[in-house]
């Protein structure tokens, strides 16, 4: 006999019909869509949030290392006058040793020394001549205005070698040379004639410095904008000296612009602010401020849409930009604290 229950049974198992295919096939894209929107969306969101805060960080450090410098720029430690500093230098008007200019700016980047190179078209240039630690001090008054100056015996680590210049200052004046040798243990600093470039062009430094005398080791440092050594567009360099290489400091700084406050009338304050190429060679000691505006990026590319706006930094109009980067201008006035009341 034929058993019909198991001949309906079997009628009763069908295949899957291709509209069914298709009805799964379609809810699988959305699915899949919808989680790969939602990933893109986390990811550019996640991005966007990376590059803020790369570039959040890139201002905030670029703009707190030029203030700390600018303010200790023109520092004499109690000495405040700097027409009283003697420069026994040989090359004492090279850039790196002219150190009656506390600071020095150059406009878009123009008549720069031979050793600041590859700087960013159109982007300001500022060199700002500090010294270059908290200074030690002398234990005894010199022989004459021609001794080496005496400090505390066995420092460690030295705190000169030779070719350093170093100044050595008290409340009455001021005297700039190169360092030719360091005695550890008797603590002499030998600033003999001769040496190395620059060298001395005498031992005298015109003035018999007395105990307590402070010395420090000077710099001349000089910030600007190259392109990243990682490839991610322009940053902020610094070279300190003329034989260390330039360090990059701050990916994602795009551009600088620079205004010096001069004092016209010999008040210690700024009365009128002039970019670098409105103020005569002789003018540069009476630059008691400068104000700097900093274009900081993000260094990814296509977090956010195209940036249609133009930046104002100081007086030049930078942009529009089509990259997708995301910038903000860091603004900021630094008074040199020894060039003012």
């Amino acid at each position: 006999m034929v058993n019909r229950s198991r001949i309906a049974g079997l009628q009763q198992q069908r295949g899957v019909g291709l509209v069914e295919i298709m009805i799964s096939l379609v809810l699988g894209l959305l699915v899949t869509g919808a989680i790969v929107q939602i990933y893109l969306t986390t990811k550019r969101q996640n991005d966007m949030q990376t590059s803020l805060t790369g570039r959040q960080e890139s201002g905030r450090f670029a703009a707190q290392i030029i203030q700390r410098d600018a303010q200790m720029a023109g520092y004499r430690g109690c000495l405040r006058d700097i027409n009283t500093v003697e420069n026994t230098l040989n090359t004492k008007t090279d850039f790196l040793y002219r150190y009656d200019r506390h600071v020095e700016g150059f406009e878009s980047g123009a008549a720069l020394p031979a050793s600041i190179t590859n700087v960013v078209a159109n982007t300001d240039v500022l060199t700002l001549r500090t010294v270059d630690d908290l200074g030690i001090y002398t234990t005894a008054i010199l022989a004459s205005a021609s001794a080496d100056p005496v400090t505390v015996v066995d420092l460690d680590p030295a705190p000169f070698a030779a070719d350093d210049i170093a100044l050595i200052t008290d409340c009455g004046g001021a005297a700039i040379f190169q360092v030719t040798g360091f005695n550890a243990p008797t603590g002499t600093i030998v600033h003999n004639t001769g040496g190395t470039v620059p060298g001395n062009s005498s031992k005298n430094l015109n003035r018999r410095f007395g105990a307590g005398s402070q010395v420090f080791r000077i710099r001349t440092t000089t910030y600007f904008i190259r392109n990243s050594a990682n490839g991610t567009g322009p940053a902020l360099w610094r070279r300190s000296g003329g034989v260390a290489p330039p360090q990059e400091l701050a990916e994602g700084v795009e551009n600088m612009q620079l205004l010096f406050g001069l004092d016209t009338d010999a008040n210690q304050t700024a009365d009128e602010y002039r970019t670098a190429d409105n103020i005569p060679a002789t003018q540069w000691r009476n630059v008691v401020s400068v104000q700097v505006a900093l274009l900081v990026a993000g260094v990814a590319d296509r977090v956010a849409d195209a940036d249609p706006r133009t930046f104002a930094l100081l007086g030049a109009d930078v942009g529009p930009f089509d990259d997708g980067r995301l910038r903000r201008v860091v603004t900021f006035t630094v008074a040199l604290r020894n060039r003012v009341a």
